[in-house]
Order: structure tokens, then C-alpha cells, then sequence
């Protein structure tokens, strides 16, 4: 993967991003508003960061500059069978220190173009934990519409943290191949 922004670059994951990875990763903050995997053990985290090396559809988001890892995104096969082929789910997370720069938008907006112009995808979904709110503005911005919400807690508690919306963005014109 080797896509070009203004600013940013999304490319496969190398092992010099390691470090960055491990900040995510090690932030409860990141666990709480994004679902990231948390841990602080440096040999989990590594094991984790070996996977997301193999990955497929799972990215570092990095500064064009110097490529620098910022973030991570993800757009991920929703499943096979009835038509789902066409469809991605796509995930997102910023570091910290480089939130609120355009970063975010500038990254989903390239592998929207690529989802769509390349993959000739008919939709993108997305999901957001209920009070992240960030995100959700964002997603509205780039044309994404909330459709529901849902509790992923297999118990279905009160609880708030488990509640994610989901927002879905169509491509109308490849909604016929």
C-alpha cells in the first residue's frame, strides 16, 4: 500500500513504527474512546505489532515528510456472501500529539478514494463508540450517515461503553457492478 496525501502517506506497517504502535497501544485513553487493544506489556504489545505487520487491510497512517508513523487505519472485509464483497468497515486512530491537525480526515479520505475509485466499493461502514464524538463530527463531514447504534456487550448491560454507532457511506455510482 503506498497511498500519497498532502501531508500523509498510508503505507503498510514497517518495524520502525513499533515504538509509535506501542504508544497507542499503551493508552488506556485510546482503549476507552477507540476499542484499541490496551496493554503495557512491551512483549504483548511487540507480539501484536508482529500481527499488524502481517495484516491485511490494516495500515500505518505517516507524515509524508519523514515517514513517521501517526496512526493506524483499517478497512476491513465485512464478509463474502451477498454482495458483502463490495462493503469495508474502516477503523481509525490518531496519536495523540498529532490529533486535531487534519490528520484523520486527510487519511480516511484517501482509502475512501482508494476504496472506491480502486476496490470499486458500494459502501464504507463505520463504527464509533457512543461518546466519542470527535470521530462521529468527522464522519458526518466526509458524507458518512448514522444509521444505528447497537450494544456489543454479549450480557447487553447498561453499560455506555459498550454502545457503538454506526455510520455508513454509500457510493452511489458503483452501487450497480
Amino acid at each position: 500500500m503506498d497511498l500519497q496525501g498532502e501531508k500523509l502517506v498510508i503505507r503498510n506497517f514497517n518495524e520502525a513504527d513499533e515504538k509509535e504502535f506501542y504508544k497507542l497501544m499503551s493508552s488506556k485513553k485510546n482503549h476507552d474512546t477507540a476499542g484499541l487493544e490496551y496493554s503495557t506489556d512491551q512483549n504483548f504489545v511487540k507480539k501484536v505489532f508482529s500481527q499488524y505487520l502481517a495484516l491485511a487491510n490494516t495500515y500505518a497512517v505517516a507524515l509524508k515528510s519523514n515517514s513517521q508513523m501517526v496512526g493506524i487505519i483499517e478497512l476491513n472485509e465485512r464478509g463474502i456472501s451477498n454482495g458483502l464483497d463490495k462493503t469495508r468497515e474502516i477503523g481509525f486512530i490518531i496519536s495523540e500529539e498529532y490529533r486535531h491537525l487534519g490528520y484523520a480526515q486527510e487519511a480516511i479520505s484517501l482509502l475512501l478514494d482508494y476504496g472506491f475509485n480502486t476496490l470499486h466499493l458500494t459502501e464504507v461502514w463505520a463504527s464509533v463508540k457512543l461518546h466519542n464524538l470527535i470521530p462521529q463530527t468527522l464522519l458526518t463531514q466526509l458524507g458518512f450517515k448514522y444509521i444505528y447504534q447497537a450494544n456489543q456487550d454479549p450480557f447487553l448491560s447498561d453499560d455506555d461503553d459498550e454502545i457503538l454507532k454506526y455510520y455508513l457511506l454509500k457510493n452511489e455510482q458503483n452501487a450497480d457492478e
